[in-house]
């Protein structure tokens, strides 16, 4: 059960017959939350042995179609089209994903890595209210940070994805090079790219090069350097730099500030920008033991870069029907509701979009047996009302 515009992509490119294997394959991914191959097997609903079923799935993950630069990049366009333009999308709906998505009229673009078990998994990203949106990724050959070369030829990629839109680019202490930074300036695109305490840097063409841990910041601090060039041998810049060193509160804070390379004008506007790089984490937790259990995947490097699709298809169909369910008010019905009392949300949009397929796929199996409750206790009868128009309410976001 997957939304009209992902089922439009995937039918345009995918034989019916693998069409429906994938529709399968997401559907056990978002109930049983694994996408170890062998688990997968034991619960496909295929009327065939289970080393066939094994081999299917194999074979399925070896498809030439499965490629991300025709099944994955024309929903991107999609999703950025439909935001920006708000095609089919009335005033309110506009407002709210502009809201929402636009940051300082720029789309965030996030970079980060993760690693398990000898995997080293690049990935850049577009930043999606409070997640994250896969964009482009790379399993790399080697264990550790990735290169400047690697980073650039990602951000190409992604970069010719958004284009025209403007775009910023974020980026943790990995990604601390001001040649980076320098490269992107000459893109034309924005950036927040923290760094580390031993960049060396220089206010004015007349002083010697500082480094930014002999400044002397305390807890609470916050500066912003106009104009600074970075780099004594290289004289990159100039480039605006950030730093803010957030009060600690009952003796517990963060032991260093955020030292943060940017294009923007103000400190407020870089720290802003910069909270935002919080989705990706939020992502890769979705994709791991918070959700999918990526770490659990023995397969071969070749058919893990197939598999990161089928997850990537599942992860943002769900995230996006997830947030049109709270959207509409009635995830009361698919997951244990929130506490009015508690600032803090008990169940994330990814979470509501993973469980409503689940619901939905148990109502119908059970409809004769409900009718059959709601005979003997007619009381019930207004609730169950009320139950199935959210019901055509959740069918509406497929």
């Amino acid at each position: 059960m997957l939304p009209s515009s992902y089922q439009t992509v995937l039918r345009k490119h995918l034989s019916e017959q693998h069409y429906l294997t994938l529709e399968l394959l997401i559907l056990l991914i978002q109930a049983h939350r694994q996408v170890q191959l062998s688990m997968l097997a034991s619960v496909f609903p295929q009327p065939i042995k289970y080393e066939s079923r094994i081999r299917n799935l194999q074979r399925f993950l070896l498809l030439p179609q499965l490629c991300v630069k025709v099944l994955w990049f024309p929903l991107i366009k999609y999703w950025l089209r439909q935001a920006q333009t708000g095609h089919r999308l009335n005033r309110c709906q506009r407002r709210y994903l502009q809201k929402k998505h636009l940051h300082y009229g720029h789309w965030l673009i996030a970079m980060d890595r993760t690693a398990w078990k000898g995997r080293n998994l690049l990935m850049v990203t577009v930043v999606w209210g409070t997640h994250a949106l896969p964009l482009y990724w790379q399993l790399l050959p080697q264990v550790g940070s990735s290169s400047l070369s690697t980073q650039k030829r990602l951000l190409q990629i992604a970069l010719k994805l958004i284009k025209p839109y403007p775009v910023l680019v974020l980026g943790d202490r990995e990604f601390h090079s001001p040649k980076l930074a320098d490269w992107l300036k000459r893109q034309g695109v924005a950036f927040a790219l923290r760094q580390k305490k031993d960049l060396h840097f220089q206010q004015r063409p007349d002083e010697e090069y500082q480094m930014l841990k002999a400044q002397g910041f305390q807890p609470g601090a916050s500066t912003f350097y106009v104009g600074v060039n970075c780099n004594k041998g290289d004289g990159l810049g100039p480039f605006n730099l950030a730093v803010y060193w957030k009060r600690k509160y009952r003796q517990k804070g963060p032991k260093e500030p955020w030292y943060i390379l940017t294009s923007l004008p103000t400190l407020k506007q870089a720290l802003a920008v910069y909270r935002c790089r919080w989705g990706i984490e939020e992502m890769f937790r979705d994709f791991k033991s918070g959700g999918y259990h990526l770490e659990g995947s023995k397969l071969a490097s070749n058919q893990l870069s197939k598999l990161m699709i089928v997850v990537a298809i599942a992860y943002t169909s769900a995230l996006l029907q997830g947030r049109q369910i709270k959207r509409m008010g009635i995830q009361k019905y698919v997951v244990r509701p929130e506490i009015p009392s508690s600032h803090q949300r008990r169940h994330s949009a990814f979470y509501v979009g993973q469980q409503l397929p689940i619901w939905l796929q148990l109502q119908q199996l059970c409809q004769e047996t409900l009718d059959e409750l709601l005979r003997i206790n007619r009381r019930w009868i207004n609730f169950y009302k009320q139950g199935q128009r959210a019901i055509e309410l959740a069918m509406s976001t497929f």
